[in-house]
């Protein structure tokens, strides 16, 4: 087991409900289950700036060994869930709890997206308003997801939107705090995102927004 340096024993005392998430998707996680490098470089970078050298050191840990990351190589998923939880850990305090340590990783994370080579090809796909994102949101999914996940959106009302992921297995918050900013980044003035589990790798999103 590596070392828990700097994580409270009596925070992981009792799970909360986001790091039960985590544990079922590690449970359900296979080998050919892969994610982008831009996910991992994206928690190294926020970890180092908001934490340090060593607590970035320790989400390394989780990585097998690998210390750099190519955007669009893919690397195991149950790597990502597990450095993700371990920044998550060690975020927890002036950010809140996990949960809301996760979903600012996925916050974030949006920024290391938006400036790799696939996120500024599409910015140009998708700027505009919020909605326009949303719906280029699968063909987005299919590029940053290799390992066959899906994604559908459908449009309730002019400001809503219900997303839903299949065999997806970034945590619930992080999803959540990456459609916040992108939603943000295209001109809503404000953004509500409430996901609900619908199975260990399947997550709707609620999204509603002003703009």
């Amino acid at each position: 087991m590596h070392g828990m340096s700097g994580v409270s024993e009596e925070l992981r005392a009792v799970p909360s409900e986001a790091e039960r998430e985590v544990e079922h998707r590690l449970m359900q996680v296979t080998p050919q289950d892969t994610m982008r490098g831009m996910f991992f470089r994206s928690v190294k970078e926020a970890m180092f700036a908001l934490r340090g050298q060593g607590a970035m050191e320790e989400c390394l840990e989780e990585c097998g060994g690998v210390r750099s990351f190519v955007d669009l190589f893919a690397y195991p998923a149950e790597d990502f869930l597990r450095m993700a939880r371990r920044a998550a850990w060690l975020m927890q305090g002036p950010a809140g709890g996990f949960e809301q340590s996760m979903r600012m990783l996925g916050y974030m994370g949006t920024a290391v997206f938006l400036g790799s080579q696939v996120g500024k090809a599409m910015q140009v796909l998708i700027s505009g308003t919020p909605k326009r994102v949303i719906e280029y949101l699968p063909m987005a999914y299919k590029v940053t997801t290799p390992a066959g996940g899906t994604c559908s959106v459908m449009f309730p009302g002019h400001t809503r939107a219900i997303v839903t992921f299949e065999r997806d297995f970034l945590p619930r918050p992080y999803v959540e705090g990456s459609l916040e900013a992108h939603l943000k980044q295209a001109g809503a003035r404000s953004a509500r995102i409430v996901g609900r589990m619908m199975g260990p790798v399947a997550c709707e999103y609620d999204m509603s927004w002003d703009f």
